[in-house]
């Protein structure tokens, strides 16, 4: 795609953006602010935040190529380094599996990699088949274990990621909606329903079908990933498509996560659109172009809003960094999504 298209410039704008008003710099470091300045405990410093920061340069660097943005990536990586202490963890396998998928978006021979894989896949509790989402909780849920899933679907440990994949549909999926719910503990599953919870089950199961050994298993991944995405279409139809709203704080990633993996299985499924699988990627490419346009149509100034429904506010949730990053990675979603058409 050419880097001067409408979806290119979009995700441009939304990047400088998220750069201009969160991304600090001193000497060869860099991190990024939790808020706009201003707002209570602006000058935060997020984990998971930043791992999804990293991914989103990731994709833009591969979507419009620039050393600066190659070195500003580079310094970002130092500050987590910093801040971590060299370890690049935290007591929560969530952000760990975030984190992962970042560094494997990034460099897939980076070192640290194999580190935090293998910090993942020690963490699976044996008689629950799934990982808690931190060290001593009791809540096994969707967004660690989907995510370690696809961070552990490229690497020796492939069939740890095939029942972790396994564990999620068996225990968190809906009979009624096909949609993932949250999670369970003690027994008890969380019914909520969260946009970041079907992308990663999306990703999940886009990421063993390519890593399949055989055709069957590859089809059956894929059959699970077409199912997820059209429930999440069924799930926004009354809404013209848009996706429900989290809003600021984590929440405010959660829409471009789902984004990011519809973006994903756009490429997976692309063909003709009158056979069954270019249906699925015509789907799920509606399904990111009609939320990134609304996004855009919303936004005020470079400020993008927390909710596709509504325009851009100069105070609360907009004020976010996740909000705004949430939404660069749907317009970066978006561009990838247009590559598939």
């Amino acid at each position: 795609m050419d880097a001067t298209s409408p979806a290119q410039a979009r995700a441009m704008s939304a990047e400088a953006a998220v750069v201009r008003r969160f991304v600090h710099r001193l000497g060869p470091v860099a991190w990024a602010h939790a808020a706009a300045p201003g707002v209570a405990g602006a000058r935060t410093w997020h984990y998971w935040w930043h791992a999804h920061l990293l991914h989103a340069f990731s994709d833009a660097q591969e979507h419009r190529p620039d050393p600066r943005r190659a070195r500003l990536e580079r310094e970002l990586h130092r500050g987590v380094t910093l801040r971590t202490i060299c370890r690049w963890t935290t007591p929560f396998y969530d952000d760990v599996a975030w984190m992962t998928l970042a560094l494997q978006r990034y460099d897939l021979g980076d070192r640290r990699i194999e580190r935090l894989v293998r910090r993942l896949a020690d963490a699976i509790d044996p008689a629950v088949g799934a990982l808690p989402w931190a060290v001593g909780s009791s809540l096994y849920n969707a967004p660690a274990n989907s995510p370690a899933a696809i961070a552990l679907a490229w690497t020796a440990r492939r069939g740890a990621a095939v029942d972790l994949d396994a564990w999620v549909a068996a225990t968190l999926d809906d009979a009624g909606t096909g949609l993932v719910r949250d999670g369970v503990e003690h027994g008890v599953v969380r019914p909520e329903l969260w946009t970041y919870n079907q992308g990663v089950a999306i990703g999940s199961a886009l990421a063993l079908a390519e890593t399949a050994p055989d055709a069957d298993s590859r089809d059956a991944h894929l059959s699970r990933a077409a199912g997820l995405v059209d429930a999440v279409e069924r799930w926004c139809a009354p809404d013209d498509g848009l996706f429900p709203a989290a809003g600021g704080g984590d929440g405010g990633l959660f829409a471009g996560i789902l984004a990011r993996y519809l973006a994903e299985a756009a490429a997976a499924f692309s063909g003709p659109a009158d056979d069954e699988q270019g249906a699925v990627a015509e789907s799920a490419r509606r399904l990111v172009r009609v939320n990134a346009e609304a996004l855009w149509e919303g936004r005020r100034g470079d400020l993008f809003p927390a909710d596709p429904r509504r325009a851009a506010r100069a105070d609360g949730d907009d004020l976010d960094l996740s909000v705004q990053l949430g939404a660069w990675i749907t317009l970066e979603a978006d561009v990838a999504a247009s590559l598939t058409s």
